[in-house]
């Protein structure tokens, strides 16, 4: 049977006598402790950045609640061995009680629980930087839809491609930095694109119409139906060339093979982009835009 060699430090002390295991139970127990502790205070200030940028709008809500459930994920693993902690607190009370249940497997395994999660904290510590970096340099873009798509279309013509590199190539500089910083934890790319529109009626004449009312399955669709789903097969393909983009840039990465990217792309249709914007028009040029969000977090299912 193998062991790490903390939990053979372990048998060999529960080899040992009683007043020794009690103090190493107890001090194994503290010790983690004073880590939950710290640790709880770095996950409560990425969760202030996060609240920050979400209120100034610049981090969007699926970024916002991969954040948050990756802090929910942290802290539940915090609360889980503050537990055991505790549990341990109790056992080590009196060498009495301590007596009764040293003899108990289940102490034995609690002890082992402790002591890993205490060797595992410098690479906690690494997820952590990580995490609050990624929060605290999330950024996004505005691009008017005047620099890719034709009047009428939600489709990139190849001609624009040039200026899609141009827009697209420092978001992917952006992304490979961070991810090769951190390349020894598992780790995902997510960018979202945000897509809106004006009030401008979609003409019933032309082809877009004729193209978006059998999307809808619809004969007569409202005109806020037809710009929502405007907005969000523009998003869409602001998706589809980022791809193209990204793959034609992928020796910027170090491991790229390890590393996830998760896309994301949905239409707000006539809503307003900004609520720092009071005069906007029903056409408004400013209305008529895609938001790009991004960062590298720490790969949810990898923690």
């Amino acid at each position: 049977m193998k062991f790490y060699p903390f939990v053979f430090t372990l048998l060999m002390l529960f080899s040992c006598g009683s007043q020794k295991q009690l103090t190493t139970a107890r001090a194994t127990s503290e010790k983690t402790k004073k880590i939950v502790n710290a640790e709880s205070v770095k996950l409560d200030s990425i969760k202030k950045i996060l609240d920050v940028k979400a209120g100034n709008h610049s981090i969007d809500s699926v970024l916002n609640n991969d954040v948050q459930r990756i802090l929910d994920k942290l802290n539940g693993r915090l609360n889980s061995v503050q537990e055991l902690a505790l549990i341990m607190d109790a056992a080590t009370k009196s060498r009495t009680s301590f007596k009764k249940g040293i003899n108990s497997s289940d102490i034995l395994a609690k002890l082992i629980i402790l002591d890993s999660f205490n060797t595992a904290q410098k690479k906690r510590e690494e997820v952590y930087r990580m995490l609050k970096e990624s929060v605290s340099t999330a950024k996004y873009q505005m691009f008017h839809y005047a620099a890719f798509f034709d009047p009428g279309v939600y489709r990139i013509p190849q001609s624009a491609m040039p200026s899609i590199r141009a827009h697209f190539t420092p978001i992917i500089d952006s992304l490979s930095y961070l991810s090769n910083k951190y390349a020894g934890i598992a780790r995902e790319a997510r960018i979202v694109f945000v897509g809106y529109s004006d009030s401008t009626p979609v003409a019933r004449n032309g082809q877009l119409y004729k193209e978006m009312t059998k999307i809808l399955d619809s004969d007569n669709p409202s005109q806020k139906l037809m710009n929502q789903l405007l907005s969000d097969l523009r998003a869409k393909e602001m998706v589809r060339n980022m791809k193209i983009v990204l793959g034609n840039n992928t020796g910027k990465f170090k491991n790229f093979n390890t590393l996830k990217v998760g896309y994301v792309a949905y239409g707000k249709g006539e809503e307003y982009p900004s609520p720092r914007i009071t005069d906007y028009k029903p056409t408004d040029e400013r209305r008529r835009i895609v938001l790009s969000y991004w960062t590298v977090l720490p790969d949810l299912n990898g923690l």
